[in-house]
């Protein structure tokens, strides 16, 4: 793979359309954008207008006052205490709305509601119809592991959207422009159909995609323990290696995006799920875009074990297109049937 500085060069090519424009009515359409804390806000905000621009989508801002005594009774609450508390968080809304106003030229909706705030993020996500979820992750001088919130992981157990986890480069925290895009393929359409939002927002920013599918690979078990077994798996693996080459060399070309920014990349890995993690670290990404479910879909899960693991663990901006329809969230508990849903992507490649 390329350093940045080999890439440069390339860089400076011009793109070609962008697949959004190629696709009728591809795209984020509405982004809601959960405000926590000024450094998280301002991160959270500048990724949110960036989306805006890629896909001319409206933006919500939205701030959750929380009564801390809830558990306590309805009438524990100061009444003019909360009143100021209010005028003051109606006020920084306004103020990040003006400012938001006029760095993007758009026009910015605002929302202050009051209660739990997962439970009123995900309730108003359903409301105005967003389909893209902003949330900020702790920064790193609150928590050098990089972890979610209490409140981002309920949110992620209740999504029904796509979810960008917001995380911001340096001390103090600042958004970055992406210049390198992961994207994680496992061979499933579920996973290509992240492409064109991927292709998408490497166009607004001219950046460079990677593309990226790990083989597992076999490790001698007591079941897997012949010598003859073991290498057969082992030949299977060196056989899926050459083939996932190819794979993603087609997907190279299909994607309508400038052929020379777009790399692929073939990994033999035991830990696929932190393989994806030290990748990104180490090859500095800039964000990763990637399905909420792979080849292997389970509806019962907003998120499969990968897109879990990534949202947890990874240190890099994380976008997850959500590929299940909310109908197939809200049927989840009402049948026993175990089927593999609709993707909810608009993307099959042609190249098989």
């Amino acid at each position: 793979m390329h350093t940045r500085d080999q890439v440069a060069e390339l860089q400076r090519e011009p793109s070609h359309s962008r697949p959004s424009d190629m696709i009728p009515g591809y795209g984020i359409q509405h982004i809601l954008v959960c405000l926590d804390g000024p450094v998280r806000s301002a991160i959270c905000i500048e990724y949110a207008l960036s989306l805006a621009t890629t896909f001319d989508a409206a933006v919500t801002l939205l701030h959750v006052m929380e009564h801390h005594d809830d558990d306590l009774g309805p009438h524990t609450t100061d009444a003019l205490g909360w009143e100021l508390a209010r005028q003051e968080a109606r006020a920084r809304l306004e103020r990040l709305e003006q400012d938001a106003a006029r760095t993007s030229g758009r026009r910015i909706d605002v929302r202050l509601e009051q209660g739990r705030p997962a439970e009123r993020i995900v309730a108003l996500a359903r409301e105005i119809g967003a389909d893209l979820v902003v949330l900020g992750s702790h920064d790193q001088q609150e928590h050098p592991s990089w972890g979610l919130g209490s409140t981002a992981q309920q949110v992620l157990a209740a999504a029904c959207s796509s979810v960008l986890i917001a995380r911001g480069s340096g001390v103090p925290l600042t958004f970055v422009a992406p210049k390198r895009i992961l994207v994680p393929l496992d061979g499933s359409l579920r996973t290509e159909s992240v492409l064109p939002t991927a292709a998408s927002i490497a166009a607004t920013h001219g950046a460079q995609l990677v593309l990226v599918h790990v083989v597992a690979d076999p490790l001698p078990t007591r079941i897997l323990a012949a010598p003859a077994d073991l290498q057969l798996a082992r030949d299977l693996a060196t056989r899926l290696e050459s083939e996932a080459d190819r794979y993603l060399e087609a997907l190279r070309h299909h994607i309508g995006y400038n052929e020379s920014l777009v790399l692929t990349h073939v990994a033999r890995k035991v830990d696929q799920r932190e393989f994806l993690v030290e990748l990104s670290a180490r090859e500095q990404i800039d964000l990763i875009v990637l399905s909420a479910h792979g080849s292997t879909c389970n509806v019962e899960r907003p998120f499969g074990s990968v897109t879990a693991h990534l949202l947890t663990h990874s240190k890099v901006p994380l976008l997850v297109v959500q590929d299940l329809p909310e109908s197939d969230f809200q049927s989840r508990s009402e049948s026993d049937e175990r089927r593999t849903p609709s993707t909810r992507g608009t993307y099959p490649p042609e190249h098989t």
